[in-house]
């Protein structure tokens, strides 16, 4: 999907439900103009539509993850996820970089797999441990590789199923197994 070229501080409508709107504002910490903002939404049948300029989406998304990071909760972590993917969506989907016009294809280019950066690090890493090893990683080999917390390598693991890049055999240890090609992944950092 081609990316979208706004004027700096245009604000994007960002449509979310009135229990996602609340859970920001109850669990997220954000700044009081922002938080405004969000308060002030226009309804528009059983949603609002909040006009976000692409740094509001940014620190929204950076507050919803480090709730959702450290929430003891799994609803809760699961409901801040959903926000999360709906305004990751929306950033992806725009850019106040001008040049960012000139790099919009004349010819179409093959999909490729909608995942972020980090996403695509972990998905290479697993590619190449197992070519390596013969066998998958386990959640802390990728917990030593990526030097993260052992709930944030598991939040992964699940999210990347989620959206359907890898699968799993649950109680069976190293049966993450990639269901996308490898032409298709990046190269590992």
């Amino acid at each position: 999907m081609p990316v979208r070229v706004i004027q700096p501080g245009e604000r994007l409508p960002v449509r979310l439900g009135p229990a996602q709107r609340d859970l920001i504002l109850e669990h997220a910490f954000i700044d009081p103009e922002l938080e405004q903002r969000l308060r002030v939404a226009e309804a528009e049948g059983a949603s609002i539509i909040a006009r976000l300029t692409l740094d509001d989406i940014d620190e929204l998304l950076g507050s919803v993850a480090a709730e959702a990071n450290h929430s003891m909760d799994a609803r809760l972590r699961k409901r801040l996820d959903t926000i999360y993917e709906r305004l990751r969506d929306v950033q992806e989907e725009h850019t106040d970089d001008p040049s960012a016009a000139r790099l919009v294809p004349i010819f179409p280019v093959p999909s490729v797999p909608k995942y972020t950066p980090k996403q695509g690090q972990y998905l290479a890493f697993i590619h190449y441990y197992t070519k390596i090893h013969g066998e998958a990683p386990a959640e802390a080999d990728l917990q030593r590789y990526f030097k993260v917390s052992p709930p944030t390598v598991h939040r992964m693991v699940l999210a990347l199923e989620d959206r359907g890049f890898i699968e799993r055999s649950p109680g069976r240890s190293r049966s993450i197994r990639l269901l996308i090609a490898r032409s298709e992944l990046p190269d590992l950092d």
